[in-house]
């Protein structure tokens, strides 16, 4: 809301007055306002959904924290785990600050036995684990892996999984069968098969961890497919540095100046303008790479303010909806922060038809606007990432199921008409086919009867198969895609919905 101030003058005194800023809100937990975390009796975590930002990771100070999981209580017990939670650029006072920590806290239902003090036992008896399962390891890229959990319970007759990282590896389940998929990042994480008999949630569940290991099998490098590992950071006009982040993870181990020597700051910029300022930083290769353990040097141009002027790039500017029409025509889309002016004409032109669907590179003009460096100047911006579809019908045989499509996949108000709706519980679930087999894959066409879907660039709940883990009130992570007017997925990620008593959700895995 806006404030006004009334100021009585009179002549011949002149003022020259300018609208005030509004200042910007400080990202914290409440902004943050994380929901749906979840501890089941067996320890396996079900990780909250952030309304503002993004997890980056987690982790709890409980001594009984390994892998990802608690262990099993025979009481109810209370668990908090800390969350690094990533601040979106330019709109909050701290978002120099790149993270901001919250905590979750959940209770951990006991299993009820040996005299535990669980007020009513969620379940008794049920499978049991049968040896163990191995580390697996993928690469990006690469294949997935198959692991039959039959092999690894004994009594069981239904399986499931637990998926803390889907950012890291894509997880479904046909049968007894595990697939394991590797996505966009290399790292570590481990992955939880699950075995129920039918009388569950009666009788507890079984949990086997697996260790999954995904490596890039490139050397770590200051670009990698073609984007920077580090991005964002500041200067401040005293000289403070706030460090970029890094992805793939690395570790900044020192900051070289123009010269090469190691520094913390840099000297205060008194010029009147923003100052570019060249640093080096040393970045020590991440395990999943072939050179792990290497010093990096990434050069890294900043922005030092001389003034409140924010800083301003394309990441900044983060351009949405653009694409490409099936007769090669390119659509402007919109900024988050700027106005997207034109675009340059690609030489040569687009074609008018591909049998294919095809990769293709724009780069669009952008107006800088008012509070960031550079205001009123166009810059251009450059989209690698937008595929042109195919003229013709082309999809895929690899069969998957969607839900309704949802104008908006961040709400978690259950009285909202979103996925953790009541009434999205009756919502039906169509069967499609797609030309990927990994669920999380962008750029992938959904069909419906042989042609492509027409999305709306809604957003879906997206399944292997039309019977597994649930959407819904109490329903637990699903994933989802964004679908355009020509069928293709856009965006892509997971959601969980938190617990409202009773209320049961669709089977959307």
């Amino acid at each position: 809301m806006s404030t006004y101030t009334k100021i009585n003058v009179r002549s011949p005194f002149f003022l020259h007055l300018t609208e005030p800023a509004d200042p910007l809100p400080e990202y914290d937990c409440t902004v943050a306002g994380l929901t749906g975390f979840k501890v089941d009796n067996q320890g396996v975590i079900t990780l909250p959904t952030p309304a503002v930002g993004a997890i980056l990771s987690y982790t709890s100070s409980d001594g009984d924290f390994a892998n990802n999981k608690f262990a099993v209580e025979n009481s109810d017990t209370s668990r908090t785990i800390s969350v690094t939670l990533s601040i979106p650029p330019n709109l909050f006072s701290n978002s120099s600050d790149a993270t901001f920590v919250c905590t979750s806290t959940a209770t951990q239902a006991g299993t009820g036995a040996g005299g535990g003090t669980a007020v009513i036992a969620p379940c008794t008896g049920g499978p049991s684990t049968s040896g163990s399962i191995g580390g697996q390891t993928l690469t990006l890229g690469g294949s997935s892996v198959d692991i039959d959990l039959a092999g690894f319970f004994t009594s069981e007759t239904t399986y499931s999984f637990s998926n803390p990282n889907p950012n890291l590896v894509d997880v479904a389940i046909s049968g007894s069968v595990l697939t394991l998929s590797p996505t966009t990042q290399a790292g570590t994480t481990v992955v939880y098969g699950i075995g129920r008999d039918n009388s569950y949630p009666t009788t507890c569940q079984a949990t086997q961890s697996i260790s999954v290991t995904v490596n890039a099998g490139v050397a770590y490098a200051c670009t990698l497919n073609g984007v920077n590992v580090i991005q964002g950071g500041s200067i401040t006009q005293a000289g403070v540095i706030t460090n970029p982040t890094t992805v793939p993870v690395a570790t900044i181990s020192a900051i070289k100046d123009a010269g090469g020597s190691v520094i913390t700051s840099v000297s205060a910029n008194g010029t009147g303008s923003v100052k570019d300022v060249v640093l080096t930083f040393v970045l020590t290769a991440p395990a999943q790479f072939t050179n792990a353990g290497a010093s990096v040097e990434c050069d890294l141009t900043l922005k030092q303010a001389f003034s409140s002027l924010k800083p301003w790039n394309c990441d900044i500017a983060n351009l949405t909806g653009q694409s490409i029409a099936q007769n090669g025509s390119i659509s402007l889309g919109t900024a988050t922060n700027g106005t997207v002016k034109s675009f340059t004409p690609p030489n040569p032109v687009f074609s008018s038809s591909v049998s294919t669907d095809t990769p293709r590179t724009v780069v669009f003009q952008v107006l800088i606007p008012s509070g960031f460096v550079g205001e009123g100047t166009t810059v251009d911006c450059t989209k690698d990432n937008l595929t042109q579809p195919a003229g013709t019908n082309v999809c895929g045989a690899n069969t998957k199921f969607i839900t309704k499509g949802k104008q908006n996949i961040q709400d978690n108000n259950p009285n909202q008409s979103d996925f953790c709706s009541l009434a999205f519980a009756a919502d039906a679930i169509t069967e499609v086919t797609s030309t990927k087999s990994n669920l999380m894959d962008p750029n992938a066409r959904i069909c419906k009867g042989g042609t492509p879907f027409d999305g709306k660039d809604l957003y879906y709940g997206i399944a292997n198969v039309s019977t597994d883990r649930y959407a819904g009130p109490n329903g637990g992570f699903f994933n989802w895609v964004r679908i355009d007017s020509d069928g293709i997925v856009t965006e892509a990620g997971s959601k969980s919905c938190p617990q409202v008593g009773g209320a049961g959700g669709i089977n959307v895995v």
